[in-house]
């Protein structure tokens, strides 16, 4: 998935405002302004949309982290890559997902997954058992998220 997809997807589902996710960017000190959030928040088919980056998504992410959960002390290395289990792993820490409610999430979605599976998204990648995130799993992920924070009116 594209890292402004996956800001959009956060955004809906936690349904956040763009000076809530402006403000998050800020918890890591990392400026951005509303413009640059409306270009990255637009959706791919409309015009002046922008895609964000990586490092955008590593800070809005470890941002979401501080501002769910208060302000973390130990900051995330600069050399890391950020993939599709480590996105997992900090919308997980951010939220504070316990491991029978991310199996709910992706049940939400109708994605077939294993308990098992789950954990061993969650594992190191050099662990013997580590599974590899899929972007399909990624999406389904975030799909069912968006159904586990809904609220009707």
């Amino acid at each position: 998935m594209k890292p402004g997809e996956i800001i959009r997807a956060l955004k809906d589902a936690l349904n956040l405002n763009r000076r809530q996710i402006q403000h998050i960017y800020e918890l890591e000190e990392f400026p951005i302004t509303l413009e640059r959030l409306d270009t990255i928040l637009k959706k791919r088919s409309k015009k002046n949309s922008a895609n964000a980056t990586y490092e955008e998504l590593g800070v809005f992410l470890d941002g979401l982290i501080s501002y769910k959960r208060g302000k973390s002390q130990t900051a995330t290395p600069e050399d890391v890559v950020l993939d599709n289990n480590l996105i997992l792993k900090k919308i997980r820490a951010a939220l504070n997902l316990k491991e029978y409610e991310i199996a709910i999430i992706f049940e939400l979605a109708d994605y077939k997954i294993s308990k098992s599976t789950i954990k061993d998204m969650f594992r190191s990648n050099t662990h013997p058992k580590f599974k590899e995130c899929s972007n399909k799993t990624l999406q389904a992920f975030l799909e069912g998220l968006e159904e586990f924070y809904f609220v009707g009116d």
